[in-house]
């Protein structure tokens, strides 16, 4: 008999049902069975696996079932946009959890404006090239207006 958590990555599951292109895999839904018990004994776990094993939702699955507060890191700013803005939309939609998360950066990802005031003032200081001159208008514009100083 499968597991809960080896059913819902069954091709007939809900990541099965409502994912186009999912295929289930064994080596898949084992990862996702050790995730669940590291985060059931609160224990540290290492996993290593190749390409194409579905690692990201291997631990994303039950991560969300789990109900946890859960902190996922990332190697590079793509996966993690990769993450919050096409898997776990993905996942969650296909488990029917709505879920709260938040996307965290480091600082050097969100627009300083003292550091804008300076590059403004040696930029006039120094004599603006060309395409200085038109950006920094247009950045300080922009840092009257949003809400996160996100410059991605």
């Amino acid at each position: 008999m499968a597991s809960p958590l080896r059913e819902l990555f069954g091709a007939d599951g809900p990541l099965g049902r409502s994912l186009p292109g999912y295929a289930p895999r064994a080596e898949q839904a084992e990862m996702a069975e050790h995730v669940a018990a590291a985060l059931e004994q609160r224990e540290t776990l290492i996993v290593e696996a190749g390409t194409g094993t579905g690692k990201t939702f291997a631990y994303l699955v039950p991560a969300l079932v789990s109900g946890r507060r859960v902190i996922v890191s990332t190697g590079t700013r793509a996966l993690q946009d990769q993450l919050y803005h096409r898997d776990l939309p993905a996942i969650c939609g296909a488990l029917g959890r709505p879920v709260r998360v938040a996307l965290l950066k480091g600082r050097a990802n969100y627009l300083c404006r003292h550091r804008l005031e300076i590059a403004e003032q040696q930029a006039y200081a120094r004599g603006l090239r060309r395409e200085v001159a038109t950006a920094l208008p247009k950045v300080r514009a922009w840092s009257h207006v949003t809400k996160r100083g996100d410059i991605a």
